[in-house]
């Protein structure tokens, strides 16, 4: 099968599996019912929730500007990146991601190459790092569920291990907790693999492999390391806050006794949803998250959908404007392959 064919075959399947999912999840679900809770939601707390959202982005960009600016330009020079160009390159590629999934790290990747004079391997390689943080800071927040939902952990586990629901409450928590630990143990071990592996730079595959290096390793070179840490939480701090407030949004917080700890968990359990690769989270987020708030906070389906369309769908709208707005930002001369790594050889 051509390259191009299994494209499209591996996008149509997860398009397939986010409808499936996204019909599973409001089956049953009285639309009429999401219409008049939209139509009587509180909406001056978007402009705090949209504040919160592109400040977690604002703080992404500057967090991967630190990595940036130790990796090598095209002309061998290292030195400042603008945070104003990754920041619009990320949100790019957020907007993108809603096309295919992890179509926007290619997209972002290949914005800030061209912008600032970089080679697509390396800026990629940049991108790898920052996604591996991300897995690694999810999978140690993930070790907090267990806590925040100490009381209901029976629940968690019905919802996450499926056929093994009979298992006793301590058995899911360790599950949870060993998940977690292995995923980030895996993590780190191809970090360390990958920064010390070997390079061959008398070829053009090496010299590809070369400058991916310089930019995956970018994350040893920092010096920086208090504040990659600070940027980081900083990051998943906002993830929670972006999760408690469209609950003040419907009037949901004080009515479920849902508050933001317990929206941090929410977020964590809705966040696996946007980890399966189907695009933009469609259909996966809203289905872990529609049954979550039922298993959790005995929230009606209606109202559990309710959450999930406003956050999901209002979180969509503002990617695309802002992303849209970026493109006009940016113009059209934007780079969104490797082809100048090509060029030099």
């Amino acid at each position: 099968m051509q390259t191009g064919s299994k494209k499209w075959l591996i996008r149509g399947g997860s398009f397939a599996i986010a409808g499936l999912l996204l019909f599973l999840a409001l089956r049953g679900v009285d639309l009429r019912q999401v219409g008049t809770a939209l139509v009587h939601a509180n909406y001056w707390w978007v402009i705090p929730i949209v504040a919160v959202t592109l400040l977690s982005h604002w703080l992404r960009a500057l967090r991967w500007v630190v990595m940036l600016e130790v990796s090598p330009r095209r002309d061998g020079s290292r030195g400042e990146v603008s945070t104003l160009n990754t920041f619009v390159s990320v949100m790019i590629g957020y907007m993108a991601n809603y096309a295919g999934p992890r179509l926007g790290e290619v997209i972002r990747t290949g914005s800030v190459a061209k912008k600032e004079g970089m080679y697509f391997s390396t800026v990629l390689g940049t991108v790898v790092v920052e996604r591996a943080i991300d897995m690694v800071t999810f999978a140690l927040a993930l070790l907090s569920i267990p806590l925040i939902f100490i009381d209901q952990i029976e629940a968690v586990g019905e919802m996450l291990t499926g056929p093994l629901r009979a298992w006793t409450s301590a058995q899911s928590s360790s599950i949870l907790m060993l998940g977690a630990l292995v995923i980030a143990s895996i993590t780190m071990v191809l970090l360390y693999f990958l920064v010390r592996g070997v390079r061959h730079p008398d070829t053009k595959l090496g010299g590809l492999f070369d400058r991916f290096g310089d930019g995956f390793s970018s994350i040893v070179r920092t010096g920086k390391p208090l504040r990659m840490g600070l940027l980081t939480a900083g990051i998943w701090i906002c993830y929670g806050f972006m999760a408690y407030l469209p609950f003040l949004v419907l009037g949901y917080g004080d009515a479920y006794g849902i508050g933001l700890v317990g929206a941090w968990g929410l977020m964590l359990l809705g966040a696996i949803g946007v980890v399966i690769p189907s695009p933009g989270g469609f259909g996966t987020y809203h289905f872990i998250t529609i049954q979550s708030l039922a298993l959790l906070y005995a929230m009606p389906q209606t109202e559990a959908a309710t959450y999930a369309l406003l956050t999901h769908t209002g979180q969509m709208m503002l990617y695309i404007i802002v992303g849209f707005a970026s493109i006009l930002f940016f113009g059209a001369n934007m780079s969104v392959t490797g082809d100048d790594d090509e060029a030099e050889e």
